[in-house]
């Protein structure tokens, strides 16, 4: 079990780490549009679809990385109060409660990505540029498989207690009550 865990917390380190580095050609892609429509008063006709990709693909597809790292918003409000066990249990209904949103957004994605590749879908901003989009709509059942194999992998952790959540590593004394 342990093994799994550590291979799956390196498997979504890694693919969220060369995810991440999408954040480059973004960068390049939306200094080249601002220079090209300040100079030369013609942006390239791209732009905004570039922009949508490289972003949606980064941000869905980061999120498991963000996941893993506990780096998503959350409210705690109650953490604060409770004891350790309680916080276990909180945190274990919480990962619940991901792997259910995401298995059905999992469920209600496959069947929109799978027509939009049949009919070869093009973008719906009618722009000259209107480039093939069926690639993008995979993004969401990907990213969402991602997400529910963390939400699992999350959720051993706390049952087996290989990882203790944030409030149950410190001491008694040192929990902070709001």
């Amino acid at each position: 079990m342990k093994k799994i865990i550590c291979v799956s917390d390196t498997l979504i380190k890694t693919f969220g780490k060369v995810i991440s580095l999408l954040m480059l050609p973004l960068i390049f892609q939306i200094i080249y549009g601002a220079l090209m429509s300040y100079l030369y008063r013609a942006p390239p006709i791209w732009t905004f679809e570039v922009t949508l990709f490289l972003y949606g693909s980064m941000f869905m597809l980061g999120a498991a990385y963000c996941h893993l790292e506990k780096k998503h918003v959350a409210v705690d409000a109650l953490l604060h109060i409770v004891g350790p066990k309680a916080v276990r249990r909180l945190n274990i209904f919480s990962e619940l409660v991901v792997l259910a949103v995401v298995l059905v957004m999992f469920y209600i994605s496959i069947p929109v990505a799978y027509r939009s590749f049949i009919r070869r879908e093009r973008s719906t901003f009618q722009t000259p540029f209107n480039p093939q989009v069926w690639w993008f709509r995979w993004v969401i059942p990907i990213s969402c498989a991602l997400i529910s194999w963390q939400a699992f992998i999350n959720m051993l952790k706390l049952i087996t207690g290989q990882e203790l959540a944030p409030d149950e590593q410190k001491g008694e004394g040192e929990r902070n009550v709001a």
